[in-house]
């Protein structure tokens, strides 16, 4: 993807410099002046951070207990109740795969140019930026259109009617001790292809990742089930679902009981309720269903730690984006300059490990503090006593995820709204073969549709308000696992810590493409 990235960012350097101004990597896209020195803005918002944390300690007093929220249930109005009819669902799932089909076809037999085939467009910034912009700001498109779950389901009804094959999955038991690390590794490896890939735009190439990833996925829910399998080891089935948690819409499942199908982390063990739990869907009657709207935030609210496994896989989430943030920084360009072709391939692999380890080790050491504070807090109490620091770094570690969506937002908006308009002649051919089915062949992207001191603010803003909520969803989880407001507030001081820290490493890193 960065070589996808580059070389259309070279184009946009190319025909901006000829008009005006000077087009600077895809974080920013021109140079620009701050109005005040960097480091006041860096100073600004870890004392912003560190201000919400007094408000919220003041007034966020009371747990919040989860699944106990103000919501709004969209299916009482007849044009979301029309919205939820099988033939908008199932039009709305034909979508997905056609998309996937004209994926597939145009990176195998279409142009080899990236610039002519829509394949690239399509996989790095229309689904992995767009749909993720979509999962965090409406609700999870992808449990919707992801067209290979879709095709599996779409199997198993057609052999059911013609065969009298009841179940296409074997649902042999997934073995517990997997948990969620074959997402860890499958997120490590789409972060290496989209980061250091130096063929990741190649069409036919993103193709033959596509086939192969949906081989895999399609033996997997052969094997374990297809509800089974996405939610625990299919990494962008994942992502999604983790990113949603932030999102203003919910699908519940109201007192299904015994009857409980869904395989995700937050559902069996909490709640009478299964909220996101599309298994659930799935054989819930439909007056149990509701779509709800709700407070920004509250699916990242748990009182049950996660597994091990899906603390690292957000924490790498984390770490990814970062390092792609760094990777355009003169810092990185200079260690690049001095390093020999054969040295460079090595030290970007190095890095991209390396980076996860770290904050994997310095997340760590910060609950060890938090340990360590909330046993000083009440050295007396038995509760207290039982606290260990994985478990704690397992309850807290969603509460870091409006971290990662904030820098999600941040770090690629201008990447969506500038390289996402080349989608616009690809759809009359998105094979480059010279056709014009839309009449939109001839248009040329307006790389001027956001301007640097545009994206500085949104920067800035989008990463200040994701701590913000963060500090803010830290505190009630803290309130909710100790139950007492001295523990909870002293306990977030070294998150706080933490939190001021990073934010003030990310602003760094996301403005020096353009001061430098």
């Amino acid at each position: 993807m960065k070589s996808f990235r580059f070389r259309y960012w070279i184009f946009a350097f190319l025909a901006f410099f000829s008009c005006c101004n000077v087009v600077r990597a895809h974080g920013f896209g021109a140079r620009y002046d701050l109005p005040v020195p960097l480091s006041l803005w860096i100073v600004g918002a870890g004392a912003t951070i560190i201000l919400s944390f007094v408000l919220v300690a003041m007034f966020a007093t009371t747990t919040f207990e989860q699944f106990h929220y103000p919501r709004i249930n969209l299916l009482r109005y007849a044009f979301f109740r029309m919205l939820t009819k099988q033939f908008v669902l199932f039009m709305v799932r034909l979508i997905g795969v056609i998309i996937l089909i004209i994926a597939i076809i145009a990176g195998y037999w279409g142009d080899a140019n990236p610039y002519n085939n829509v394949t690239p467009v399509l996989v790095w910034v229309i689904w992995w930026v767009g749909v993720v912009y979509f999962s965090v700001l409406v609700g999870n498109l992808w449990a919707l259109i992801n067209p290979f779950g879709t095709l599996f389901a779409w199997t198993e009804v057609l052999l059911g009617r013609h065969f009298g094959v009841k179940n296409l999955s074997r649902n042999l038991p997934y073995p517990k001790s997997w948990q969620m690390w074959p997402a860890v590794i499958g997120l490590i490896g789409f972060f290496w292809a989209e980061l250091l890939w130096t063929d990741g735009s190649d069409p036919r190439n993103l193709a033959m990742v596509v086939t192969v990833y949906g081989c895999t996925t399609w033996l997997g829910m052969f094997l374990y089930g297809r509800e089974t399998w996405l939610n625990n080891a299919d990494p962008f089935f994942l992502v999604f679902r983790v990113f949603s948690g932030f999102s203003p819409m919910e699908i519940r499942v109201r007192s299904i009981g015994s009857q409980k199908k869904c395989q995700i982390y937050s559902c069996p063990h909490i709640s009478k309720d299964c909220v996101n739990g599309y298994g659930c869907v799935r054989y819930a009657k439909t007056s149990q269903v509701e779509w709800n709207l709700r407070p920004l935030g509250v699916g990242l609210l748990q009182t049950n730690s996660v597994p091990l496994s899906l603390m690292v896989f957000v924490l790498i989430l984390l770490a990814s984006v970062t390092f792609d943030g760094f990777l355009e920084t003169p810092l990185w360009l200079n260690i690049l300059d001095r390093s020999i072709a054969e040295e460079i391939f090595l030290i970007g692999n190095f890095a991209l490990l390396l980076v996860p380890l770290l904050f994997f080790l310095i997340y760590v050491v910060f609950c060890w503090f938090m340990v360590r504070v909330v046993l000083a807090s009440k050295p007396n109490s038995d509760s207290n006593r039982n606290i260990n620091t994985l478990d704690v770094a397992c309850s807290f570690i969603l509460t870091l995820v409006p971290i990662a969506i904030a820098y999600h937002l941040a770090h690629y908006l201008s990447f969506l709204l500038i390289t996402g308009q080349y989608l616009i002649p690809l759809l009359s051919d998105p094979l480059g073969i010279g056709w014009n089915i839309f009449g939109t062949s001839g248009y040329r992207p307006n790389i001027g549709v956001i301007d640097a001191r545009t994206s500085w603010y949104v920067a800035v803003g989008a990463v200040v308000s994701g701590h913000v909520i963060s500090v803010y969803i830290a505190h009630k989880t803290a309130l909710s696992i100790f139950r007492n407001i001295r523990t909870a507030l002293y306990s977030q001081i070294p998150m706080i810590v933490l939190m001021v820290l990073y934010t003030m490493l990310s602003l760094w890193i996301l403005a020096q493409p353009m001061v430098e």
